[in-house]
């Protein structure tokens, strides 16, 4: 017989975020291209634990559609310890 035992990462409930973003800098602007650079913090509550995820994050923005277009994404995840598997939705 199978057991599941809700701790799977594909079982309810889902984990409930938030996301806090701060030290938002343009590094530089070429024509409709902006190279931006920010700091954030997501807190993950689930399972009657909250986990903390902080790092870094450098955008490429295209703006010559009038919508902004992210072209470039790096994260760089400054947690020393992580207990399990990290979603896309922490960072």
């Amino acid at each position: 017989t199978r057991r599941s035992s809700d701790l799977s990462a594909a079982s309810t409930p889902e984990p409930r975020t938030g996301h806090n973003i701060h030290n938002v800098e343009i590094l530089s602007q070429q024509g409709e291209q902006l190279e931006v650079r920010f700091n954030w913090h997501t807190l993950s509550y689930r399972y009657h634990t909250t986990d903390s995820y902080f790092g870094t994050s450098h955008y490429t923005i295209d703006l010559t559609s009038g919508q902004p277009l992210i072209k470039r994404k790096v994260v760089v995840l400054k947690n020393d310890y992580i207990r399990h598997v990290v979603d896309v939705y922490h960072i």
